[in-house]
């Protein structure tokens, strides 16, 4: 895993076509903004753990996310 340091208004470019923007800190929380092409899926992780989770069968031991 790469780890990088970025200041307000830093960005970060992935493959030359995915911008992710730092927007704000605020405590201990960061917003974010990404620029990326139509075909590019963002999702959020915990989203993706949810669908992974809800698809599983029943009594696949996986138990899907509760909402906090």
């Amino acid at each position: 895993m790469l780890v990088l340091r970025r200041k307000v208004g830093e960005s970060i470019v992935l493959a030359g076509v995915i911008n992710i923007s730092v927007l704000a800190v605020e405590g201990e929380r960061v917003k974010i903004g990404i620029s990326a092409p139509p075909d590019v899926t963002i999702v959020r992780e915990e989203l993706l753990r949810a669908n992974v989770t809800d698809a599983a069968p029943p009594n696949s031991g996986v138990t899907p996310a509760q909402p906090h």
